[in-house]
């Protein structure tokens, strides 16, 4: 079988996008997962943090978005993803501006997008912005898990996938991959897990480190940011518009119901696999 996909980033979150109007064949997730595993793999794959399948055409949605992690697990919803898999309709589309609704397993989200730039590296640029829905309280832990170095506040929230925000005094000095192993490790059906803490010298902004689950260390989390947003603002740290910086890129929160989510969705390259 031969698949033609696209490969896009949110700030270093990158995902690849295969866009069909089969939905019987995708709705085959175990063949998906395994694909997902095969074709996401860093060294023998082609890489990425995910898989992301949009099907056309439902009564109430533009497109039905299911993500795949890069080991295979489902996951309900990311905020940098459906960012790129907009970018991707765009693209079929030949729109430099639009209005997407999109069905996930986390519920259904509209994304806005607008073309922002070109170059000789990427082929374009898309600012888009997220309904994320509201961030209700999210599950309690199964089992304690031990503080992390500089801790002062955790809290849960369900943005359609899980997510813990934990306060440090400094997401740097955290040992990512080890803390956020072990955080998401104290949750059955396991975690997002975010080191955040107020950037210094500025106004109504975070730093945070990220830990996804089914994915390990990444960039950036768009759900996740939303998730840090919402706790910071809860906590006094932060007004109700929010910058929330990570190693890939900065996005920007609108705290409120539902919390909305902006930023960028970058192009990478197009794809034919043959499988």
């Amino acid at each position: 079988m031969t698949f033609r996909l696209t490969k896009h980033h949110g700030l270093g979150n990158d995902f690849l996008v295969h866009l069909t109007d089969d939905a019987l064949a995708a709705g085959d997730r175990d063949a998906w997962a395994e694909r997902a595993v095969r074709w996401c793999q860093r060294h023998h794959g082609i890489g990425a943090d995910g898989l992301l399948l949009g099907v056309h055409g439902t009564a109430r949605a533009d497109l039905v978005m299911t993500l795949i992690n890069a080991d295979g697990s489902i996951a309900e919803m990311s905020g940098n993803g459906i960012r790129c898999l907009a970018q991707a309709e765009a693209m079929r589309r030949n729109q430099e501006r639009g209005t997407l609704a999109v069905e996930t397993d986390g519920g259904l989200r509209t994304v806005e997008w607008a073309a922002t730039a070109t170059s000789a590296r990427h082929q374009g640029t898309i600012d888009a912005s997220v309904d994320m829905g509201p961030a209700a309280t999210g599950p309690e832990a199964d089992r304690p898990a031990e503080p992390v170095a500089g801790e002062r506040k955790r809290a849960t929230f369900d943005l359609g996938n899980p997510h813990l925000v934990v306060l440090v005094d400094d997401p740097a000095a955290i040992d990512l991959a080890a803390a956020g192993a072990e955080q998401e490790a104290a949750f059955d059906a396991g975690m997002n897990v975010h080191f955040v803490a107020p950037t210094p010298g500025e106004i109504d902004a975070m730093t945070m480190r990220v830990w996804e689950r089914g994915a390990g260390v990444t960039e950036a989390c768009g759900t996740g940011a939303t998730a840090a947003a919402r706790a910071a603002h809860d906590w006094g740290l932060v007004g109700d518009r929010v910058t929330v910086h990570m190693p890939g890129g900065d996005v920007q929160v609108a705290v409120g119901d539902p919390m909305v989510l902006r930023g960028p969705s970058v192009f990478i390259a197009g794809i034919v696999v043959t499988s």
